[in-house]
């Protein structure tokens, strides 16, 4: 562990008590969940930590995530919920913006779908900004198109002249040497592996500076977002092209839930990963009684080092240590 300075921690606990104020002043209740529990996320691209009792009777994973807790929560009529969790993902070292423990902002709100919480979210942003953020910031956040709306459609059209559809993302991907696979090989690959490789190489890097919201995802993206007139219904947010936060109008068939996981379950099999068994607790809430609701998660260490001005995570977070 290491200890920060004391106008660090000094800065992190007022920034945390005024997140607690803007979401209190807006009806949102603080919740909190286990941070242990014995079935854990099925993200193909996350892995958690297992912890296990000294006589190895007893085992269970530290939680990448206190979504499907928060979810089982507004299940029982409760309307707008939000928990600063600690959460915990393996192999999250060796850059500026990755620690293995971190903090994690995860709302939910009934009755907004992906646009109004959006628009919420910003003014959220806005508040924060103003009211702890550098001096520097409050300039920027005046200046227009400090904060911007684009769909990941029209980001592509604009950074590479095409759409995200696949036939579009291989020959770039063969064009801009993205990877030494052959077109034959790309055409087995699954279509996340193109969008995100030509996304990471091709778009992220030119968002430019300023807070930058993407919305309107390929359906092939959803992960737990609905698919309504052809696209996913979540967004992403970026701050000087650093992701900060990650979001759903979220799906509440349990049917099509079910269907998602297990085609998890086999990407996870076909990467050499633990699979882990489905959250039948979670896709039982799914079909009953879970309302029409949005959630978002933002990466508070990310979040608090940008208003601060820093260049590290290890500047702001406790948590910044080497295993």
């Amino acid at each position: 562990m290491q200890v920060l300075p004391k106008e660090t921690l000094i800065f992190r606990s007022r920034f945390l008590q005024t997140v607690r104020e803007i979401l209190s002043r807006n009806e949102f209740l603080e919740v909190d969940t286990p941070t242990l529990k014995p079935i854990v996320g099925m993200e193909p691209y996350l892995d958690p930590f297992e912890v296990k009792s000294p006589s190895g009777r007893e085992k269970g994973y530290l939680i990448t995530s206190p979504e499907y807790s928060l979810k089982q929560m507004m299940a029982k009529g409760l309307s707008r919920i939000f928990e600063l969790a600690h959460t915990y993902r393996s192999g999250e070292m060796g850059s500026f913006y990755h620690t293995k423990e971190f903090l994690m902002l995860e709302l939910y709100a009934v009755e907004m779908d992906e646009e109004v919480l959006r628009h919420f979210i910003e003014k959220f942003l806005r508040e924060l900004i103003f009211t702890v953020g550098e001096p520097k910031l409050h300039n920027q956040l005046s200046k227009p198109g400090f904060i911007r709306h684009f769909t990941v459609q029209s980001v592509f059209l604009i950074h590479l002249g095409h759409g995200f559809e696949r036939e579009n993302l291989i020959p770039t991907i063969i064009k801009q040497k993205l990877t030494s696979a052959s077109f034959e090989e790309l055409q087995t690959w699954q279509y996340e592996d193109l969008f995100f490789l030509v996304f990471l190489n091709c778009i992220e890097p030119k968002l430019g500076e300023g807070i930058v919201f993407l919305y309107d995802y390929p359906p092939e993206c959803a992960a737990l977002a609905r698919i309504e007139n052809g696209v996913a219904k979540r967004f992403e947010i970026y701050w000087d092209g650093l992701e900060l936060a990650n979001a759903f109008y979220e799906l509440n068939d349990p049917i099509e839930q079910r269907k998602r996981f297990a085609d998890e379950q086999s990407l996870r099999a076909k990467l050499n990963k633990e699979v882990f068994p489905m959250d039948e607790d979670f896709l039982q809430v799914l079909g009953n009684r879970f309302p029409d609701c949005s959630g978002i998660s933002i990466g508070m260490d990310r979040l608090l080092m940008k208003l601060m001005g820093k260049q590290s995570i290890g500047e702001v977070s406790p948590y910044w240590m080497e295993l």
